[in-house]
């Protein structure tokens, strides 16, 4: 591939906002500054993991018109190994699991907030009294005001919906049910009826595969991966603790990738200083 194609091509990434346009230029810019150099493959597999912060964002993201609801609709269709974060119009937050479509209006107008999922996802739902927030998933209709659970429905099987936090409305066919932390609704095809379990409150382990850093200062960021692995932290001035950074992390990444794309966004150095100690310096 040319050098000329590979831009087309990595300027035609719809990273919607994943990173800021400053960032993606240095990648760019880092990106053919080796190509054209030829440096060393340990450049490549660097920038590589810089750049998986900006990558992940990729998406099938269009906008199909309706005239029906006279607005914009918001399809994003993941695939096999691929895990998204989401950020609503209303500010709320979905985790969306790979083989999973997920459709939302570009803006939630009216007295609700509509939303369509095929699949699985979590959501974190900005709390709005006036604007219940509703799900259609197949057979189910899940309605929230403000909390956080998930929705597995695909397609031909059962459906769940598991509540970490707050009180969530499930309808089926035939039945409803309410739920509160620590409640599952599980609807079964055969009958078409709505069952009420007690489960263990945890969040997905496909969830905590990305990891929401998205206008966090780097003292904060730190914090996060200090919940993935205890390390020690040495600023070199106070005032990089305060750098704020835009983004999501993939932990799939490993632990080093991830603080060399910490590294890169905010254009700092992250050293071993010791066996579990890093140094943050310009």
């Amino acid at each position: 591939m040319g050098l000329k194609e590979l831009q087309d091509k990595w300027n035609a990434t719809p990273d919607k906002g994943i990173l800021p346009l400053s960032t993606k230029t240095r990648m760019w810019e880092s990106i053919e500054a080796a190509t054209i150099a030829k440096r060393r493959r340990k450049t490549y597999q660097w920038l590589a993991a810089a750049c998986m912060l900006l990558l992940l964002s990729v998406s099938t993201y269009y906008f199909l018109n309706t005239p029906q609801a006279n607005a914009n609709i918001v399809v994003t269709h993941t695939y096999p190994g691929d895990i998204r974060l989401l950020r609503l119009p209303d500010g709320s937050r979905v985790w969306v699991n790979q083989n999973t479509i997920i459709e939302y209006p570009e803006v939630f107008e009216g007295n609700t907030r509509n939303v369509t999922l095929t699949g699985e996802a979590f959501f974190e739902v900005a709390r709005d009294e006036s604007k219940p927030f509703i799900i259609t998933s197949g057979n189910i209709t899940t309605t929230v005001l403000g909390t956080s659970f998930s929705v597995a429905s695909y397609k031909n099987n059962s459906a769940m919906v598991s509540v970490h936090s707050g009180k969530v409305k499930v309808e089926g066919k035939q039945n409803k049910v309410f739920l509160v932390k620590g409640n599952a609704a599980i609807y079964r095809p055969a009958t078409n009826m709505l069952q009420k379990n007690t489960v263990p409150v945890c969040e997905p382990n496909w969830k905590k595969s990305l990891i929401d850093i998205d206008g966090l200062t780097l003292q904060q960021v730190i914090a996060q991966l200090n919940k993935v692995k205890a390390f020690n932290v040495e600023y070199a001035n106070d005032g990089l603790k305060e750098l704020k950074i835009k983004g999501i992390l993939d932990s799939r990444q490993g632990f080093e990738a991830m603080l060399q794309t910490i590294a890169f966004a905010l254009e700092v150095k992250i050293e071993p200083h010791g066996p579990t100690t890093y140094r943050i310096s310009r």
